[in-house]
C-alpha cells in the first residue's frame, strides 16, 4: 500500500512489431466502473521527497535531448518522434519542460525516451504530463523496469479514448493489466504516479487512486523512462523516482 501521497514533477532505433495481446485487464475498482473518475489538475507540484531522483530539464537547452536521455522505440516504423527540451511558460517548474514535439508514427509504434543509468525494481514513481496534440493518441506516460526498449510496464492517460491504463510489454507486445474510465482537462497539466512494490501496482493521477494491478512478469531491476503512443506529442516535467 501507499505510505504517503503526493505530486511531484523527469538514436538507437529498435525494431519490434508485434499484434497486442489479448489479455483480458483487470477490472478497474467499482467506484470507476459506476462513474468515470474526475481528479482535478494540480496547481504545482509538491516538493520531492528525500532521496528522490529528479529530471526537472531545466538546465538543459532548448530543441536539445539532455545527456543520458535515449530515444527509442517499440515497433518502429522508419519515422522516429522528435523530442527535445521545450521552453515552455506553463511548465510545473519552468522555464522547460521535455517531451516529443513531432511524431508521424501511426499505431503500431511506441515511443520512448530511457533514462540511462536508472536500475529500480520497486519504485515510487512520478511525472507531469501534458497532452500537445495527436489525432491517433494523445498523453502518455511512465514507464519502469525497462529491460530493454520492447520489456518494461506503462502507465498512460489518453485524452482522445479517455481513460487510463496499466499495461505490460513483453517482446515488443503489449497486455493490458488494468483499465479505468477517465475524464479530466486534456489540455492540462496532469500528475501521474506510480508505486510498485513486488508484484503489486497502483497508479495515482491528480492524487487520486485510480488502478492497482498484479504482475509477476518482470521482476527484475530496470530502467524507467517515459512513453507516448503513435502520433502523441506529449510534454513531461518533473520525473522523479526513488524506492518506496
Amino acid at each position: 500500500m501507499l505510505r504517503s501521497f503526493f505530486v511531484v514533477t523527469g538514436s538507437l532505433l529498435f525494431a519490434a512489431c508485434a499484434p497486442e495481446s489479448s489479455k483480458a485487464p483487470a477490472k478497474a475498482a467499482p467506484r470507476a466502473e459506476t462513474k468515470p473518475a474526475t481528479p482535478s489538475a494540480p496547481d504545482s507540484p509538491a516538493p520531492a521527497r528525500a532521496g528522490a531522483k529528479t529530471w526537472t530539464f531545466d538546465e538543459a537547452t532548448a530543441g536539445t535531448i539532455p545527456p543520458g536521455i535515449r530515444p527509442a522505440e517499440t515497433g518502429s516504423q522508419g519515422t522516429p518522434a522528435t523530442w527535445a527540451v521545450v521552453a515552455d511558460s506553463t511548465a510545473p517548474t519552468g522555464p522547460n519542460a521535455f517531451g516529443i514535439t513531432q511524431s508521424t508514427n501511426d499505431k503500431r509504434t511506441y515511443n520512448l525516451a530511457l533514462m540511462e543509468g536508472t536500475a529500480y525494481a520497486d519504485v515510487d514513481l512520478s511525472v507531469m504530463v501534458r497532452s500537445v496534440s495527436g489525432q491517433l493518441n494523445r498523453g502518455g506516460g511512465p514507464i519502469w523496469r525497462a529491460q530493454d526498449p520492447d520489456n518494461y510496464y506503462i502507465a498512460r492517460w489518453d485524452p482522445v479514448e479517455n481513460n487510463a491504463y496499466l499495461y505490460i510489454m513483453q517482446s515488443g507486445v503489449r497486455s493490458a493489466l488494468a483499465k479505468t474510465d477517465l475524464e479530466i482537462a486534456p489540455d492540462a497539466w496532469h500528475s501521474l504516479r506510480v508505486v510498485m512494490e513486488g508484484s503489486h501496482i497502483e497508479l495515482l493521477i491528480d492524487d487520486k487512486p485510480v488502478l492497482e494491478a498484479d504482475d509477476t512478469a518482470l521482476a527484475e531491476p530496470g530502467m524507467i523512462g517515459l512513453w507516448t503512443k503513435s502520433d502523441a506529442a506529449t510534454l513531461f516535467d518533473d520525473l522523479s523516482a526513488s524506492k518506496p
